[in-house]
Protein backbone atom coordinates (compact mmCIF):
# COMPACT_ATOMS: atom_id res chain seq x y z
CA UNK A 1 0.00 0.00 0.00
CA UNK A 2 1.34 3.25 -0.91
CA UNK A 3 0.11 6.74 0.61
CA UNK A 4 1.77 9.38 -1.09
CA UNK A 5 3.45 9.74 -4.35
CA UNK A 6 7.69 10.09 -2.76
CA UNK A 7 7.01 7.15 -0.02
CA UNK A 8 7.81 4.00 -2.65
CA UNK A 9 8.70 0.72 -1.16
CA UNK A 10 12.16 1.88 -2.46
CA UNK A 11 15.06 -0.68 -1.03
CA UNK A 12 12.43 -3.54 -0.24
CA UNK A 13 11.82 -3.74 -4.08
CA UNK A 14 14.63 -5.59 -4.83
CA UNK A 15 15.09 -7.24 -1.93
CA UNK A 16 11.08 -8.67 -2.08
CA UNK A 17 11.37 -9.44 -5.78
CA UNK A 18 15.16 -11.32 -4.90
CA UNK A 19 12.81 -13.63 -2.47
CA UNK A 20 11.05 -14.81 -5.72
CA UNK A 21 7.78 -12.43 -4.97
CA UNK A 22 6.19 -10.73 -7.68
CA UNK A 23 5.12 -6.69 -5.99
CA UNK A 24 1.51 -5.47 -6.78
CA UNK A 25 1.50 -1.64 -5.89
CA UNK A 26 -1.80 -0.19 -4.84
CA UNK A 27 -1.69 3.56 -5.30
CA UNK A 28 -4.10 4.76 -2.40
CA UNK A 29 -3.02 8.22 -3.37
CA UNK A 30 -4.00 7.98 -6.67
CA UNK A 31 -7.57 6.36 -5.73
CA UNK A 32 -6.57 2.91 -6.19
CA UNK A 33 -8.99 0.76 -4.28
CA UNK A 34 -7.64 -1.36 -1.12
CA UNK A 35 -8.70 -5.13 -1.43
CA UNK A 36 -11.57 -5.76 0.37
CA UNK A 37 -9.91 -9.55 1.26
CA UNK A 38 -5.94 -10.57 1.59
CA UNK A 39 -6.95 -13.87 0.03
CA UNK A 40 -4.52 -15.25 -2.46
CA UNK A 41 -1.79 -12.80 -0.99
CA UNK A 42 1.40 -14.17 -0.19
CA UNK A 43 1.95 -11.38 2.52
CA UNK A 44 0.75 -7.56 2.97
CA UNK A 45 3.41 -4.32 3.28
CA UNK A 46 1.89 -1.22 4.58
CA UNK A 47 4.03 2.09 3.49
CA UNK A 48 4.33 5.43 4.97
CA UNK A 49 1.92 8.66 4.05
CA UNK A 50 1.45 11.98 5.72
CA UNK A 51 -2.78 11.05 7.45
CA UNK A 52 -2.91 10.33 10.66
CA UNK A 53 -4.79 6.51 11.36
CA UNK A 54 -7.73 8.90 13.18
CA UNK A 55 -7.96 10.68 9.84
CA UNK A 56 -10.13 7.56 8.30
CA UNK A 57 -13.18 10.88 7.80
CA UNK A 58 -10.73 12.82 5.30
CA UNK A 59 -8.98 9.15 4.23
CA UNK A 60 -11.28 6.43 3.59
CA UNK A 61 -8.74 4.11 2.27
CA UNK A 62 -7.42 3.99 5.84
CA UNK A 63 -10.75 2.37 7.03
CA UNK A 64 -10.04 -0.39 4.43
CA UNK A 65 -6.36 -0.98 5.31
CA UNK A 66 -7.43 -1.27 8.76
CA UNK A 67 -9.57 -4.39 8.02
CA UNK A 68 -7.03 -5.22 5.41
CA UNK A 69 -4.50 -5.51 7.81
CA UNK A 70 -6.93 -6.97 10.36
CA UNK A 71 -7.34 -10.03 7.52
CA UNK A 72 -3.70 -10.91 7.00
CA UNK A 73 -3.56 -11.14 11.09
CA UNK A 74 -6.46 -13.63 11.00
CA UNK A 75 -5.36 -15.84 8.04
CA UNK A 76 -1.56 -15.75 9.56
CA UNK A 77 -0.35 -14.17 6.56
CA UNK A 78 3.13 -12.02 6.98
CA UNK A 79 2.55 -8.24 7.26
CA UNK A 80 5.14 -5.41 7.21
CA UNK A 81 3.81 -1.99 8.12
CA UNK A 82 6.00 0.95 8.13
CA UNK A 83 5.33 4.35 9.81
CA UNK A 84 2.16 4.69 8.55
CA UNK A 85 1.81 0.95 8.43
CA UNK A 86 2.62 0.37 11.21
CA UNK A 87 0.30 2.36 13.36
CA UNK A 88 -2.34 0.58 11.10
CA UNK A 89 -1.53 -2.71 11.56
CA UNK A 90 -1.51 -1.71 15.71
CA UNK A 91 -4.90 0.30 15.00
CA UNK A 92 -5.83 -3.36 13.52
CA UNK A 93 -5.03 -4.89 16.62
CA UNK A 94 -6.82 -3.08 18.58
CA UNK A 95 -4.48 -0.96 19.68
CA UNK A 96 -5.06 3.51 20.11
CA UNK A 97 -3.52 5.32 18.04
CA UNK A 98 -2.97 8.96 18.24
CA UNK A 99 -0.48 11.99 18.21
CA UNK A 100 3.11 11.88 20.00
CA UNK A 101 4.19 14.69 22.13
CA UNK A 102 6.95 16.05 19.54
CA UNK A 103 7.69 15.15 15.49
CA UNK A 104 10.48 12.97 14.93
CA UNK A 105 12.16 14.07 12.18
CA UNK A 106 15.59 13.36 10.52
CA UNK A 107 18.17 10.66 11.19
CA UNK A 108 18.55 8.89 14.83
CA UNK A 109 19.84 5.96 16.62
CA UNK A 110 17.00 3.15 17.13
CA UNK A 111 17.66 0.83 20.25
CA UNK A 112 16.36 -3.17 20.23
CA UNK A 113 14.95 -4.36 23.26
CA UNK A 114 16.19 -8.00 23.97
CA UNK A 115 13.67 -9.46 22.01
CA UNK A 116 14.58 -7.17 18.84
CA UNK A 117 18.09 -8.48 18.81
CA UNK A 118 16.99 -11.72 18.71
CA UNK A 119 14.36 -11.19 16.10
CA UNK A 120 14.76 -12.54 12.49
CA UNK A 121 13.82 -9.16 10.89
CA UNK A 122 14.99 -6.50 12.82
CA UNK A 123 18.27 -8.05 14.76
CA UNK A 124 19.85 -7.78 11.15
CA UNK A 125 20.88 -4.50 12.13
CA UNK A 126 23.02 -3.44 15.21
CA UNK A 127 21.43 -2.09 18.59
CA UNK A 128 21.87 1.77 17.72
CA UNK A 129 21.42 2.07 13.57
CA UNK A 130 20.97 5.24 12.72
CA UNK A 131 17.45 5.24 10.78
CA UNK A 132 15.64 7.95 9.14
CA UNK A 133 12.19 8.88 10.63
CA UNK A 134 9.27 11.17 9.60
CA UNK A 135 6.33 11.19 11.52
CA UNK A 136 4.37 12.40 14.86
CA UNK A 137 2.37 10.21 15.61
CA UNK A 138 2.57 7.16 17.71
CA UNK A 139 0.74 4.08 18.82
CA UNK A 140 -0.30 1.64 22.23
CA UNK A 141 1.35 -1.36 21.93
CA UNK A 142 -1.32 -3.79 20.86
CA UNK A 143 -2.21 -6.60 23.39
CA UNK A 144 0.58 -9.45 23.07
CA UNK A 145 2.55 -7.26 20.93
CA UNK A 146 6.47 -8.06 21.67
CA UNK A 147 8.61 -4.69 21.82
CA UNK A 148 11.46 -4.79 19.31
CA UNK A 149 12.70 -1.39 19.48
CA UNK A 150 12.74 2.08 20.61
CA UNK A 151 14.04 5.72 20.74
CA UNK A 152 14.22 9.02 23.08
CA UNK A 153 10.92 10.77 21.97
CA UNK A 154 8.87 7.35 21.08
CA UNK A 155 9.01 3.92 23.00
CA UNK A 156 6.67 2.23 20.57
CA UNK A 157 9.30 2.01 17.74
CA UNK A 158 8.90 -1.46 16.98
CA UNK A 159 6.76 -4.84 17.75
CA UNK A 160 5.61 -8.02 15.91
CA UNK A 161 2.55 -9.53 16.26
CA UNK A 162 2.86 -13.97 16.43
CA UNK A 163 5.36 -15.18 14.33
CA UNK A 164 4.84 -13.11 10.84
CA UNK A 165 3.83 -9.38 11.58
CA UNK A 166 5.94 -6.59 12.08
CA UNK A 167 5.60 -2.86 12.71
CA UNK A 168 8.32 -0.38 12.18
CA UNK A 169 7.74 3.18 12.90
CA UNK A 170 10.86 4.42 11.20
CA UNK A 171 11.57 3.79 7.54
CA UNK A 172 14.75 0.88 6.89
CA UNK A 173 13.54 1.29 2.92
CA UNK A 174 14.90 4.79 2.06
CA UNK A 175 17.77 5.12 -0.29
CA UNK A 176 18.90 9.11 -0.76
CA UNK A 177 16.89 9.75 -3.54
CA UNK A 178 14.00 9.13 -1.39
CA UNK A 179 15.02 11.53 1.20
CA UNK A 180 15.43 14.25 -1.53
CA UNK A 181 11.50 13.40 -2.28
CA UNK A 182 10.57 13.68 1.14
CA UNK A 183 12.50 16.95 2.13
CA UNK A 184 11.03 18.55 -1.27
CA UNK A 185 7.45 17.22 -0.77
CA UNK A 186 7.51 18.19 3.41
CA UNK A 187 9.37 21.41 3.62
CA UNK A 188 8.00 23.20 6.29
CA UNK A 189 8.23 20.40 8.60
CA UNK A 190 12.08 20.11 7.58
CA UNK A 191 12.61 22.41 10.24
CA UNK A 192 11.98 20.74 12.83
CA UNK A 193 15.12 19.05 12.26
CA UNK A 194 18.03 21.57 12.20
CA UNK A 195 15.98 24.55 11.44
CA UNK A 196 16.43 26.67 8.23
CA UNK A 197 19.28 24.33 7.21
CA UNK A 198 17.34 20.92 8.66
CA UNK A 199 16.70 19.81 4.77
CA UNK A 200 20.02 20.27 3.33
CA UNK A 201 21.36 18.58 6.64
CA UNK A 202 18.80 15.03 6.28
CA UNK A 203 19.92 15.13 2.45
CA UNK A 204 23.50 14.91 3.52
CA UNK A 205 23.26 12.64 5.96
CA UNK A 206 21.01 9.99 4.14
CA UNK A 207 24.54 10.15 1.59
CA UNK A 208 26.47 8.77 4.84
CA UNK A 209 23.46 6.46 6.68
CA UNK A 210 21.52 4.91 3.58
CA UNK A 211 24.20 2.83 2.22
CA UNK A 212 24.51 0.53 5.63
CA UNK A 213 20.82 0.16 5.35
CA UNK A 214 20.90 -1.09 1.83
CA UNK A 215 23.59 -3.65 2.46
CA UNK A 216 21.19 -5.12 5.63
CA UNK A 217 18.05 -4.62 3.87
CA UNK A 218 18.31 -7.65 2.11
CA UNK A 219 19.15 -9.95 5.55
CA UNK A 220 15.92 -7.88 6.90
CA UNK A 221 13.77 -9.29 4.19
CA UNK A 222 15.14 -12.58 3.99
CA UNK A 223 14.01 -12.81 7.60
CA UNK A 224 10.74 -12.21 6.53
CA UNK A 225 10.59 -14.54 4.12
CA UNK A 226 11.70 -16.89 6.12
CA UNK A 227 10.06 -16.75 9.61
CA UNK A 228 6.86 -16.49 7.70
CA UNK A 229 7.41 -19.70 5.01
CA UNK A 230 6.63 -16.65 2.57
CA UNK A 231 7.26 -17.98 -0.88
CA UNK A 232 6.31 -17.25 -4.49
CA UNK A 233 2.71 -18.06 -5.62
Amino acid sequence: MLHAEHEGPGLLSPALEACGLEIRLVRTFAGEAVPRSADGAAGVVIMGGPMGVYESERHAHLRDEILLAGDALRRGLPILGICLGSQILAAAAGARVYAGAAKEIGWFPVTLTGAGRADPVLGVFPSGTVFFHWHGDTFDLPADAVLLASTSLYPHQAFRLGACAWGVQFHPEVTPEMVDRFVEAGAPESVDFGGAEGGERMRVEARRHSPPLAGRIGAMVRGFCGVSRLRAT
